[in-house]
């Protein structure tokens, strides 16, 4: 599906956005979906936000509302990206559905062992632009050197803000796909603005026993990312995802 292009920019930058990527029929089910469904992830009666709940971040998002999320997590074109950047029998971990209306801190994700690939897929629902909170990165910052000279001196460097040489804000419109290395420094800037998205976090399949430690690692520091919702409507492809997890992890019937 991936030009050689494409991956390249993917690695070399560590990011990549792809226009107009979901169907107009399904972003707009996704989208009628949305609140309803992050409602009921999240055991709320509204969706308010304030100074002090400045963002709403449900984990197992699909598993609130399977019969329209599941569609996207099995998109054969969805995962025929997936399979471009991460191989085959890559690991599936968790879905959320996120609203933000504050400036995040740059900062990364997670760092797993050099050269095992985690990625994030975004969709976000509403228009999102350099001053409205869109992902503002740091491109090649997922690289070791970089990363290791940003934590050296990131409190000399980074609470500049937008103000650094290279910050790259990712503008995107409902439908378009953003992915990128969890490694990448990022940050976003909207204070006020209310973004609505929907995220979905990937990983290389362990190669080797440190790999394998480090997502077994991860599944546990999140608390947990098995719903048995997950299972019960999964075709082979979403079954092959969750194989390492449900193997190394889950404890499933």
């Amino acid at each position: 599906m991936l030009t050689e292009a494409q991956k390249h920019r993917f690695e070399t930058l560590g990011f990549l956005r792809l226009k107009n990527f979901l169907p107009v029929e399904d972003l707009q089910r996704y989208t009628d979906a949305f609140d309803e469904t992050l409602k009921r992830a999240k055991g709320l009666k509204t969706l308010e936000t304030n100074e002090e709940t400045r963002m709403i971040n449900a984990l197992k998002f699909f598993e609130s509302n399977p019969a329209v999320y599941h569609p996207l997590l099995d998109s054969d074109r969805l995962n025929e990206f997936l399979e471009d950047l991460l191989g085959e029998n890559y690991v599936f971990t968790v879905s959320q559905g996120t609203i933000r209306t504050h400036n995040t801190k740059w900062h990364h994700d997670d760092i797993g062992p050099e050269g095992h690939l985690q990625l994030k897929v975004i969709f976000y629902l509403d228009p999102v632009r350099s001053t409205t909170g869109c992902l503002t990165v740091l491109p090649g910052s997922h690289f070791l050197p970089y990363r290791e000279r940003l934590e050296k001196y990131g409190d000399e460097i980074l609470p500049l803000g937008r103000d650094i040489p290279g910050v790259y804000p990712i503008e995107t419109d409902p439908g378009d796909l953003l992915a990128f290395n969890v490694k990448l420094y990022h940050a976003a800037f909207g204070a006020g603005v209310k973004r609505r998205g929907i995220y979905i976090n990937y990983l290389q399949n362990p190669r080797t026993e440190a790999e394998a430690e480090y997502i077994k690692w991860l599944y546990h520091k999140d608390g947990g990312y098995y719903a048995p919702e997950t299972f019960k409507d999964a075709p082979p492809r979403r079954l092959r995802m969750l194989q390492f997890l449900k193997n190394a992890c889950y404890e499933t019937e």
